[in-house]
């Protein structure tokens, strides 16, 4: 699977509180090589599929990481997603709770929570971070 049919996949998917994503889906993706990023609750960064762990970044921040996962103490690595918190908005111009940035090639997906426009998540292949 591409990160594109992944995010093709999760686009649409309705925020449903913390780990929205089937077993099924996270497991396609751990096998593809793929992170999905989101936004939890209002202050969580999440990772899940080929490697899976969490960030914290209330009111937005930026998450640095490398293959082994989340730099907890703070510590720059050298990959990072900024997080943007109601600071962003869709093609039609929807305003998301969380929508991200980084330099990392990605596909993006909506997550919709009782049809507002929650979250404008990630998809990236761990092969593009060494």
């Amino acid at each position: 699977m591409t990160k594109k049919e992944l995010a093709e996949k999760l686009n649409g998917t309705e925020y449903a509180g913390y780990r929205i994503f089937s077993k099924g889906i996270l497991q396609e993706a751990k096998e593809s090589g793929l992170v999905i990023v989101y936004g939890a609750s209002d202050d969580l960064m999440e990772f899940e599929g080929a490697f899976e762990d969490e960030g914290s970044c209330y009111d937005g921040g930026t998450v640095y990481f490398d293959r082994n996962g989340v730099s907890m103490d703070g510590t720059v690595r050298k990959y990072s997603v900024t997080a943007k918190w109601c600071d962003g908005e869709d093609e039609e111009g929807n305003p998301a709770a969380w929508s991200y940035e980084t330099d990392i090639p990605h596909e993006t997906f909506k997550i919709w929570e009782d049809g507002e426009l929650y979250c404008i998540g990630l998809v990236f292949a761990i092969d593009d971070i060494r």
